[in-house]
């Protein structure tokens, strides 16, 4: 059986190219800038909540352990967690990352501060 063609031994019937219209680049365009923007948000609250858990357990530790200040043990934290919110509580610290992580430690006695 043979392809249909205008001339015998020519390649089968072939399809066109197809065409990109402006609407298909811009739909692609988007598409990756979406996936892009969730990999980023996923990366980013994934470091954050390694600072976030940083910040809480060495404050805690700071002040329920070594009895210091807030505000001097705050002082040891590197400057690149400056946008670690940390607030103390009752017996622990809640350390956060406005709309990406949260973490908290609490002061267990005779155990010391851990991560929940």
């Amino acid at each position: 059986m043979r392809a249909r063609s205008e001339r015998p031994g020519a390649a089968a019937d072939v399809l066109p190219p197809p065409r990109h219209t402006p609407l298909v680049a811009i739909r692609s365009w988007l598409t990756g800038i979406a996936l892009g923007a969730l990999f980023a948000y996923r990366h980013v609250r994934a470091m954050a909540a390694v600072g976030a858990g940083y910040v809480a357990k060495e404050v805690c530790s700071c002040v329920f352990v070594a009895g210091r200040s807030a505000a001097s043990c705050r002082a040891d934290v590197p400057e690149s967690m400056d946008r670690v919110e940390a607030e103390l509580l009752p017996d622990g610290v809640r350390a956060f990352v406005t709309g990406f992580a949260e973490r908290v430690a609490r002061n267990e006695p005779g155990f010391g501060c851990t991560l929940r």
